[in-house]
């Protein structure tokens, strides 16, 4: 019943108000109680009740007619009060406080039974018509600092409770975009559509000073020097296909457990690299670096699944958030890198990738390129370019460059092959870190925000394993990230650990010749002629294929069989033949030529000549060929 007014109450008004003589002014002032009331089921549950009572002390026909006045004056009542145009609602969306008592609503009445608005009959009377069951209004504009688009915040009730949606401008703008409002629970229909666009644009130009304007980005990470989700002056807007990860970076639990039980993981090299790369993330804009992988890989049980929860743990939830499993593709898990931005990409079991390859080299060099490919829209015309600033840690039981994985793909991958555990209760530490995380990253940005002085920290770390390492550049690049993110991790979070230094990580990084496809190719082709010895000798023991033959430390190779090999482990002949003639790797004809015409166990055919023994046969020249050989 009423709030003021009980069943009984109604009961006992109405026998006095009814037994002897009608009494107009009793039963106005019962009504004006009642329909103080917001609560539409409240208020009929009464006026039965006094329906029933006026048909039993026969009154019924005059309570109709002055229900039916009523009812006609309160609604002129309602327009003539909704002149002011202000909304009447008892609570107001959290973090919105301000709009409450002023909110315009222009010609429509919104309240906490929902918005309505006036009509006109036929007889020249106005009436009420509901045009959404709920309350529901524009609370905050979203304008995104990259493209300049808006998107708008609407706040609507379910139940007794205020939710909250982000939608695009343009949704709220048509009557056939609107509908997707239903898909959050808005009453919105294909009759209501048009009605509740007006509603909608008449809020937004009777509150356009009243309504939130934030800044926003559709990324996460470094904005203006502002970091994306730890500011206050810039939001993010690219929530909704992202909203397990947005939710994730959050802080929970007891930050002194954190630390002290990753004090003791830490004292194993490899999670304290992987930890390193993921404080490493958002230095990589900064300092101006490219897109790198970490990559732990080795047998199952060695927890590496493990590590990666520990090092998400820096920023966030890890499982079901910051920790992806890879089941899509690699567009996808650039998508993904391009939401993150400035934050580590955490991939675990790569090798489960859909579309994906033994070498991984495509894959490997559009993410450390950090951007994605030009690619059509489902819609038409091209899809956006994205970019990306971060670092990609990753664990598989496999390493993901290989003997013929391009020099570029070797370049950018640091690999942590795992011969023993990395974690030894791991069932423990997934219970600390799914229950305790968030906090260093936190700290770690705000930190970092007033450091002066890193990045001439890593220019010397960077002089130094330039100096005292056998690599390359790109490779020094990347693990003077890792030596920088894990010295400032000390400084900011962990204090009395001792820095890593250029000898505890040497063993870690790709040399020179391992990035050198030629040299990696060469290597192969040594291996390759010594496992199948038996195709280069005309025995009776040979009972397959004769390849060609080796005498002198000189292979003879037939070169439509080289070619085909080398093809199938990604080594393309055109390329190499000619770096390995510049090196002394293959003899050449008299005229300069890499392919012999020649007869070889009675098979004429083209040959290539491969010295098969580098050292030996450095100084060999084309007077030194024997002469059956040209």
């Amino acid at each position: 019943m009423s709030e003021c007014l009980s069943n009984d109450d109604i009961k006992e008004i109405c026998q006095n108000a009814f037994k002897y003589e009608y009494d107009v002014d009793t039963v106005s002032n019962l009504l004006n109680e009642i329909y103080k009331s917001h609560d539409k089921e409240i208020r009929e549950k009464c006026i039965n009740t006094i329906l029933t009572e006026a048909r039993e002390l026969k009154q019924l026909t005059r309570f109709k007619e002055q229900l039916k006045q009523f009812k006609k004056e309160y609604i002129q009542r309602q327009i003539e009060k909704n002149v002011s145009g202000v909304a009447e609602l008892s609570t107001v969306p959290k973090g919105y406080e301000n709009i409450k008592g002023i909110y315009s609503c222009g010609d429509y009445i919104l309240n906490d039974e929902g918005v309505k608005k006036t009509a006109k009959t036929k007889d020249g009377d106005f009436v009420l018509v509901p045009i959404c069951s709920q309350p529901l209004l524009i609370v905050e504009r979203l304008r995104n600092i990259q493209d300049n688009c808006e998107k708008v915040v609407l706040a609507f009730c379910v139940g007794n409770s205020w939710e909250t949606v982000q939608v695009e401008r343009e949704v709220i703008a048509s009557n056939t975009k609107i509908i997707r409002l239903a898909n959050f629970s808005i009453d919105v229909t294909s009759e209501t559509a048009k009605d509740i666009v007006k509603y909608l644009q008449c809020l937004m130009q009777k509150n356009i000073n009243l309504i939130k304007v934030s800044h926003t980005v559709n990324r996460l990470g470094w904005q203006n020097g502002e970091f994306v989700p730890y500011s206050d002056k810039v939001k993010c807007d690219s929530i909704s296909e992202f909203l397990g990860i947005y939710r994730a970076i959050e802080s929970k639990g007891n930050y002194e457990l954190w630390i002290k039980h990753c004090l003791k993981l830490r004292e194993n090299i490899y999670l304290r690299l992987t930890m390193a790369a993921s404080f490493a993330a958002p230095l990589i804009e900064i300092i101006g670096g490219l897109p790198f992988i970490v990559h732990l890989w080795g047998g199952t049980g060695a927890g590496k699944t493990v590590a990666l929860n520990v090092a998400a743990s820096v920023w966030g939830k890890p499982s079901g958030g910051l920790v992806r499993t890879l089941n899509g593709t690699s567009y996808g898990i650039s998508e993904t890198a391009a939401f993150m931005y400035s934050l580590p990409c955490i991939l675990d079991e790569l090798q489960t990738i859909k579309g994906g390859n033994t070498s991984f080299n495509q894959m490997i060099m559009t993410l450390t390129e950090g951007m994605n490919k030009t690619q059509g829209a489902a819609s038409g015309g091209i899809r956006q370019v994205k970019q990306w600033k971060n670092c990609f840690i990753c664990s598989g039981e496999e390493n993901i460059v290989k003997d013929n994985s391009g020099g570029g793909s070797i370049n950018r991958v640091i690999s942590l092959e795992v011969q023993d555990t990395v974690i030894e209760d791991g069932n423990y530490t997934m219970n600390v870190v799914s229950n305790n995380y968030g906090f260093a990253g936190r700290e770690f940005i705000s930190r970092l925000k007033e450091e002066k002085d890193f990045i001439n920290s890593y220019r010397d770390i960077l002089k130094e394993l330039q100096a005292d390492t056998d690599t390359t550049d790109k490779q020094c690049m990347a693990m003077a990230f890792l030596l920088l993110a894990d010295s400032l991790a000390v400084k900011y979070i962990f204090k009395d650990e001792c820095n890593l230094n250029v000898n505890d990580v040497k063993q870690f990084m790709a040399t020179k010749s391992e990035v050198d496809i030629v040299e990696r190719a060469y290597k192969w082709l040594c291996g390759w002629v010594a496992q199948n010895k038996n195709r280069f000798e005309d025995s009776i023991n040979n009972t397959g294929q004769i390849w060609g033959k080796i005498e002198n430390g000189v292979a003879t190779i037939n070169k439509n069989v080289l070619t085909e090999c080398l093809q199938q482990n990604s080594f393309d002949y055109s390329a190499v033949m000619p770096k390995f003639a510049e090196r002394g790797y293959i003899m050449r004809t008299s005229q300069g030529k890499y392919v012999h015409h020649l007869s070889t166990y009675g098979i004429k055919a083209y040959y290539v000549k491969a010295i098969l023994s580098q050292n030996e046969y450095k100084d060999i020249s084309n007077s030194d060929i024997p002469k059956e050989w040209i």
